[in-house]
């Protein structure tokens, strides 16, 4: 299957890639609580078989709805796919075998436990070293996981954290704090990695509900060099990677390019708290490296106002309300190889 995959001459941002370069595509997609027909005991009220409207009718209509972005958004589907607010394991595997059937998923995993909802990934390369890394307790409720995974592409291994850090609604200066906590832990886990391998090659991504701005201080995330010291991670938008601190993370925040923009639009306002952070080994030398990232879904999820069309079981109609963000990827043969 494999061998298949690798033989596939992908497109990415419209052109064809040289026949030495390989293409590899990414998308983080928030799909706005993703529950299955099943009553379980532990769904939001809304999405509970036995006390709400839902069943098992709708909830195939919304796997279709589901599909039909990850497939249109992307021609076939990303090769590797970081979905937000699932219920279960349960889900994956009904998209595997329903409308994503054939598609060449044949590694997916969903965080067990801890919550309501979850991150889970499909991917059509191998999977491994996977693991819910526990974020703690914020006022007296369980924070959401991070689900820390290694991809194999290629032969290179890529480490990816995908992430649903604590929303800001309510009070953004407030509940920062378990933003902060988040962030804290992730850059723990980059820190022992980085310093390992400064070349190694690692993808935050998900709906961090932040717009990285460092306006509140401290931050869970922040522009390198403009704001307290006291922020857990920076981001930079140019790939060149000056000297940073050493003793700080710095991420690359590749910015999305055309319409919209954002992700996220409230109230007439676009956000962007769905982020792919990228480590320097991305942006240099030989192997898997980032071409390009873009916000998808527009040409199929947007309603008559340009904003997203959100998942209403009354109509039985809608996406989510999140747009995708995508990530393509080429492969860079060394000069030895060529």
């Amino acid at each position: 299957m494999k061998s298949i995959f690798a033989a596939l001459i992908l497109l990415l941002s419209g052109c064809l890639l040289p026949e030495d370069e390989y293409g590899w595509t990414v998308m983080s997609w928030n799909v706005q609580n993703l529950f299955d027909g099943t009553d379980d005991g532990t769904e939001y009220p809304e999405f509970d078989p036995e006390k709400g409207d839902w069943n098992e009718r709708l909830y195939q209509r919304r796997l279709d709805r589901t599909a039909e972005v990850i497939l249109k958004t992307v021609p076939g589907g990303a090769d590797l796919i970081v979905l937000q607010e699932l219920e279960n394991q349960r889900v994956l595997d009904n998209l595997v075998n329903g409308p994503l059937n054939g598609r060449g998923y044949n590694y997916s995993f969903a965080v067990p436990g801890f919550s309501i909802i979850r991150c889970g990934i499909l991917s059509r390369y191998q999977i491994s070293a996977v693991s819910a890394v526990d974020c703690g307790e914020w006022a007296g409720r369980p924070l959401r996981p991070a689900l820390s995974f290694t991809v194999t592409v290629e032969g290179e291994s890529i480490r990816v954290f995908a992430l649903h850090w604590k929303s800001p609604r309510g009070n953004r200066a407030a509940n920062e704090a378990a933003r902060i906590r988040e962030a804290g832990i992730v850059r723990d886990l980059l820190g022992e990695r980085l310093k390992a391998n400064q070349n190694a090659r690692i993808i935050v991504l998900g709906d961090l509900n932040t717009p990285g701005d460092g306006m509140v201080e401290p931050a869970a995330l922040a522009p390198y060099g403009d704001f307290s010291g006291d922020t857990v991670l920076w981001r930079t938008d140019t790939a060149e990677f000056p000297p940073f601190d050493p003793a700080q993370i710095v991420l690359f925040d590749p910015q999305p390019i055309g319409e919209p923009p954002g992700t996220y639009n409230y109230r007439g306002e676009w956000d962007r708290p769905d982020r792919a952070l990228l480590t320097p080994g991305f942006t240099q030398g030989d192997g898997l490296r980032f071409e390009s990232i873009q916000i998808g879904g527009s040409g199929i999820m947007l309603d008559s106002r340009g904003e997203p069309q959100i998942w209403r079981t009354d109509l039985e109609e809608g996406y989510s309300d999140h747009l995708p963000l995508i990530l393509n990827f080429r492969l860079i043969a060394s000069a030895e190889e060529e």
